[in-house]
């Protein structure tokens, strides 16, 4: 069984609840109402089968598409269809707009990390499934562990966690090419001054590797305050901006980044534990590549949400609820090992209860020489606020992206 990492945690509930509590009281400052008030709409159950439509803004249909194509099959009363639509982390928000904007709603449910929950909030796009639909949720304080219950409070209630992640960062390289991988900021920046554009990493926008890799400096760096990207950074932006005088160009995926490092243009990359799985088992990288731990790791958990926009339907709303129930049920969370996760949203499901395609997978793919040890190693820390996620975007692109190479 794989332990969530146990250290301190400096963002705590606290703050989180403080946050939250602003935010629902208030609303955003500056949020655009373009959903509407927070009213609640009482879920009413179809009379005839709907079309299901899920925006994926976190890549999350590759690892629950199953389970998702499960719940159509086995509810064919609730569902006729599942339509399936993507869009990166940062135009998810945008979609979402324009319906409610043109009002006609068609997105039953939005899956994003907490970067796509920053925004939706900001924008106050989401209804607030927590505390008012509990009743047609499972109990979550029997489903999530402390990883899982910070990662969930963190979104106030207007998105339910349906895939965990401790996520990284790591640094993958080329042995072949990299005799002696980075172990601490100081001596990757050192690297790439060494070895100018042969290390990058993806717009933190659009990219977990990304972001994980920026949050986790001000723990590395030892920053006045990790939790506040504005004030409390100070060595992470300056670090930041000193490592883009050897960066060639920031991706604006990890799937580029993933391919420049597969086929050799990169050397060492940042990337977290599901990156490294799968890029592996799907052939973008070379099966030899390697990943390594900082000395000082500091762990950036992650999590996708399910989250209902304003506007639809009371049936699209019934669907969407039970949609969330089952997707954090063992057998179906249980299918994810098959993907190439090494954890679950739900705490009592382990490898021990993978299929066997997914404990082959594991054996074959899952470093199982690296990854137990490794996930209970440093310390842990939850990803930031999702509207503190957002500042730091911002502070990013214009202090660190719009200065690259220079």
């Amino acid at each position: 069984m794989i332990r969530r990492g146990t250290g301190r945690r400096r963002l705590g509930l606290g703050l989180a609840a403080a946050v939250v509590l602003g935010l629902v009281g208030c609303g955003a400052p500056g949020a655009q109402q373009a959903g509407g008030a927070d009213e609640v709409v009482t879920p009413v159950k179809p009379t005839s089968p709907i079309t299901l439509t899920l925006l994926d803004g976190a890549g999350n249909v590759t690892v629950n598409r199953a389970i998702y194509d499960n719940f159509a099959k086995a509810h064919p009363e609730l569902v006729s269809s599942i339509n399936y639509q993507s869009a990166p982390a940062p135009d998810v928000a945008g979609k979402v707009r324009a319906q409610q904007l043109a009002g006609t709603v068609d997105i039953t449910v939005v899956v994003g990390g907490t970067d796509v929950m920053g925004a939706a909030r900001t924008e106050n796009l989401m209804m607030p499934l927590l505390p008012n639909y509990a009743a047609s949720l499972p109990d979550l304080s029997q489903v999530f562990d402390a990883s899982g219950t910070e990662l969930q409070e963190m979104s106030g209630g207007f998105g339910i966690v349906n895939r965990y992640n401790p996520a990284g960062p790591l640094l993958a390289y080329h042995p072949d090419q990299v005799a002696q991988p980075p172990t601490t900021p100081d001596a990757l920046l050192a690297w790439a001054r060494e070895n100018p554009g042969r290390f990058t990493y993806a717009q933190p926008p659009n990219s977990g590797p990304g972001r994980t890799f920026m949050m986790s400096l001000p723990y590395m760096l030892g920053d006045s305050d990790p939790s506040d990207p504005e004030n409390g950074w100070s060595k992470t932006w300056a670090y930041l901006r000193e490592l883009g005088r050897y960066v060639s160009s920031y991706p604006p995926s990890s799937t580029i980044m993933n391919q420049q490092f597969g086929s050799g243009q990169l050397q060492v990359i940042p990337t977290i534990v599901s990156m490294d799985i799968n890029s592996r088992r799907d052939g973008t990288w070379a099966p030899t590549a390697q990943v390594g731990l900082f000395t000082d790791q500091q762990w950036i958990t992650d999590a996708h949400y399910m989250m209902v926009p304003k506007g639809v339907t009371p049936e699209a709303l019934y669907v969407a609820l039970e949609l969330m129930k089952w997707t954090l049920q063992p057998d179906q969370q249980a299918l994810t090992y098959a993907t190439g996760s090494l954890t679950t949203a739900n705490k009592n499901v382990t490898a021990a209860d993978a299929t066997p395609e997914g404990r082959a997978l594991l054996q074959q793919w899952g470093r199982p020489d690296f990854y137990p040890q490794a996930l209970t190693s440093g310390e842990t820390h939850a990803s930031l606020a999702p509207e503190k996620q957002v500042q730091a975007f911002e502070i990013w692109q214009r202090e660190v992206g719009s200065h690259v190479g220079n």
